[in-house]
């Protein structure tokens, strides 16, 4: 299911979405974008190989990955996919750490992928016109 929501709280592996209903809703930063996820997929095989150099120090700073603060800010309204539901009293499936208030807490039952393939897939370019904002049916 395709949904708009609204960023409240931008967190370092996670952004937390207030959705329609008064519902929130978790985007994992591994459903951010397949490039995000590559990139910090490589960087953790630099981590675990030991192959950092100071001579790379230059190269690592340009192939690290943005914090999602620098991408995202409260407020910003996102288009995204629901991935999972999860049922209210489950244990955190996701890995994140516990939550720190009710919001973190009650968007760990919906989870959220902004990654354009899975957002984008029925858009097709000749659907496409300037100024045009997709609506959901």
């Amino acid at each position: 299911m395709k949904i708009l929501g609204q960023i409240i709280t931008v967190q370092p592996l996670a952004l937390i979405v207030s959705l329609p209903c008064q519902l929130f809703a978790h985007v994992p930063i591994t459903q951010i974008s397949s490039q995000l996820t590559t990139l910090l997929e490589s960087m953790e095989e630099d981590v675990d190989g030991e192959s950092y150099d100071e001579d790379e120090d230059d190269d690592e700073f340009k192939t690290r990955p943005p914090s999602l603060s620098e991408l995202f800010h409260p407020g910003q309204y996102i288009r995204a996919i629901v991935t999972a539901v999860h049922p209210p009293g489950t244990i955190n499936a996701t890995g994140i750490a516990k939550a720190r208030d009710e919001a973190s807490k009650a968007s760990r039952r919906v989870e959220l992928s902004l990654v354009p393939g899975c957002v984008n897939v029925d858009v097709h370019k000749a659907d496409l016109r300037p100024g045009f904002v997709r609506c959901y049916s």
